[in-house]
């Protein structure tokens, strides 16, 4: 297995040229952020945020990293030049691996899991990519289409007839 080492590339971006996705699901209490700062401080910024190019924003999008990329604004850290890892991503790519990294380290919020999970079907992934690429089972996967609206998911299938009905020659 070849496996890629982006983090060996990491470049310096101005902050302004960063933004949050719309997608992420982990919240942060304040504590913990006062954390992050400090180890900041006390450690450096060990691990770059990564981000992938969009052109449609004609900046880089977070894949990982919100709130190390929130410790760098004038309010707490005020660091302008943040160290990036930028990956090649489409959108699905990005959704599935801003829920891989949060779910690697723990706590998660279910009902963005359930919204990544919609938007992923809206974007025509299938239920098996999704539960692959966000490690869910397809149970799981079920279930967060019903707590988005499963009927709305379903509205543009074409669902192909388990059944036929046949005429009965003999009547």
């Amino acid at each position: 297995m070849n496996i890629a080492i982006p983090c060996l590339n990491t470049i310096l971006v101005d902050r302004d040229m960063i933004q949050a996705n719309n997608y992420n699901p982990n919240s942060v209490p304040r504590d913990k952020m006062e954390l992050l700062k400090q180890s900041i401080i006390d450690n450096g910024f060990c691990f770059p945020i990564v981000v992938s190019w969009s052109e449609e924003d004609e900046k880089y999008i977070i894949i990982d990293g919100f709130h190390r990329f929130t410790i760098c604004q004038p309010n707490w850290l005020d660091i302008r030049q943040v160290p990036v890892v930028v990956l090649q991503h489409d959108l699905a790519r990005r959704m599935a691996a801003t829920i891989q990294f949060n779910k690697a380290r723990g706590v998660h919020a279910v009902d963005k899991d359930a919204d990544v999970v919609r938007a992923l079907l809206e974007q025509g992934q299938t239920d098996l990519e999704i539960a692959h690429s966000l490690g869910l089972d397809i149970d799981t996967v079920m279930r967060y289409k019903q707590m988005t609206g499963i009927l709305d998911l379903f509205k543009y299938v074409e669902y192909s007839a388990s059944w036929t009905i046949e005429q009965d020659d003999h009547e």
